[in-house]
């Protein structure tokens, strides 16, 4: 059985209750050979809260990794170091993805047959993917009346619909970052430099303007692009939907559209 990697990163320790604890058990109930690799960027009360994961991984069925830096270094470090562990633990797939994230029942057959027809870097159909795909990425545009819900039910049948009518189809384009999957053998031939797959930095964005969150944001862009060049392609699979809370740990003033809260 082949692995799959999903790297969760967490900031906040008192967000594990409402989002970091559904979307590992969600990742846990729909995902065979299913690899955890929670990477904290130092949240306050860390020893606490590493009893508390610990304790409620165990009762999943799936293996997990467990790393805590001791201090905030960014979204973007966190994602560099899970996809090390996932390059270390010799998984067959990696996804650099965010705690606020609920898997859907059978959400890795889209993506998966992207990745093994050839394409580099594969997302899925959201609620609220973000700007990079241009709307390409949004649900609404394949499910008729799609209901901003986050019930565990209605959204393994949105899943199913989405089988139903676009198993194997895609749409070439850069992906959100919110969820990239890709080979590891494929995060690895598009490694930045040595120690990272990631850019660690983004001053500024291709049009040359201050990103004013450089540690957290553009990682996917500067990434996708790096990786067009050397002709690797993104898409997104119809076939695959995650539902996505968005932003939840920079706060509620973040939200905004079709964000969900719990």
């Amino acid at each position: 059985m082949k692995r799959i990697g999903y790297i969760c990163p967490t900031y906040k320790a008192k967000q594990f209750d409402s989002y970091t604890r559904s979307a590992l058990q969600s990742f846990a109930a729909t995902t065979p050979g299913g690899v955890a690799v929670i990477v904290d960027d130092g949240s306050v009360g860390w020893d606490s809260y590493e009893q508390t994961l610990k304790s409620f991984l165990k009762l999943l069925p799936i293996e997990y990794e467990i790393f805590h830096f001791p201090k905030t270094g960014g979204l973007t470090r966190s994602w560099n170091k899970g996809l090390s562990i996932c390059e270390e633990k010799k998984l067959d797939y990696a996804i650099a993805s965010n705690n606020d994230v609920l898997f859907t029942n059978k959400w890795w057959m889209g993506v998966v047959h992207a990745l093994e027809c050839g394409f580099h870097m594969v997302g899925p159909l959201s609620n609220a993917a973000g700007i990079t795909a241009k709307g390409k990425q949004d649900v609404w545009r394949y499910v008729k009346n799609f209901k901003l819900d986050d019930d565990f039910k209605y959204l393994d049948n949105v899943s199913k619909n989405l089988r139903d009518n676009y198993l194997g189809q895609v749409v070439r384009t850069p992906i959100n970052g919110f969820f990239q999957m890709a080979k590891m053998s494929t995060w690895k031939a598009g490694k930045y430099d040595k120690n990272n797959f990631y850019r660690p930095v983004n001053v500024r964005n291709s049009k040359g303007k201050l990103n004013p969150t450089p540690l957290m944001t553009l990682n996917e862009d500067e990434l996708q692009g790096r990786w067009i060049k050397k002709e690797m392609h993104s898409c997104v699979a119809l076939s695959s939907f995650i539902f996505h809370y968005r932003a939840v740990t920079r706060g509620d003033g973040y939200k905004k559209g079709k964000w969900y809260r719990k």
